[in-house]
């Protein structure tokens, strides 16, 4: 049971220091870099790390936004380079 414990506790805040505080913090910041690569591959990961928010907590409608926006930020990177 103690296994089980630690490894739902380590996920834990895997979850909640990698895909919540680091998406939010790369969703931030990239908009300011955004004419740049740099800029729009911090979105493209910021999305990336939102959506499984999202889909965790089945808000299937940011989902939805969040992959027309990754589709847009990543067709505008191709385009660029």
């Amino acid at each position: 049971m103690e296994v089980k414990k630690n490894k739902k506790d380590k996920n834990s805040k895997l979850y909640k220091y990698v895909v919540i505080y680091i998406g939010t913090v790369f969703m931030m910041i990239s908009p300011f870099f955004i004419d740049s690569n740099e800029g729009k591959v911090g979105m493209l990961i910021g999305l990336a790390l939102i959506t499984i928010q999202t889909q965790k907590t089945k808000q299937y409608n940011l989902s939805l936004l969040n992959l027309v926006g990754f589709c847009g930020y990543l067709f505008s990177l191709i385009k660029n380079l």
